[in-house]
């Protein structure tokens, strides 16, 4: 399972070196022709070059994150949330807010760690031969 235009996307490799993408839930398997497989700016994300010449970036999801059963989901996000007004506990519910990231990164940067191992993995399954 890979996460692929903030949508949930199945990725599925054959022992042979047939490559196959599912994009929709009930979808069809879609071959992939790779021409490359290397790293985009950030190590956990994967860029594939195409045979048409177009990329594809791809993150690979960390076991248990996601099933095949969510293929085509959207990824989580706070868009939808109502904006925090001007009033005193909207200002220390930000100041929480801005505590718990200072004291989560940690684990955030652990968890980025596992996900570039995750990825570099996945780069040299999917590299042509």
């Amino acid at each position: 399972m890979v996460h692929l235009k903030y949508r949930v996307a199945a990725l599925r490799i054959r022992p042979g070196g047939a490559i196959a993408l599912r994009t929709d839930r009930d979808g069809p398997w879609d071959p992939v022709r790779v021409v490359s497989v290397g790293r985009a700016l950030r190590p956990w994300v994967i860029k594939i070059q195409l045979v048409d010449g177009s990329h594809l970036y791809l993150r690979p999801c960390l076991p248990g994150e996601a099933a095949i059963t969510e293929c085509g989901g959207s990824i989580g996000g706070i868009a939808d949330t109502e904006k925090l007004g001007d009033d005193p506990v909207s200002g220390v519910i930000a100041v929480l807010g801005i505590a718990f990231y200072v004291l989560a990164s940690p684990f955030f940067l652990v968890s980025n760690w596992r996900r570039t191992r995750m990825a570099a993995r996945l780069c040299g399954e999917l590299s042509p031969s």
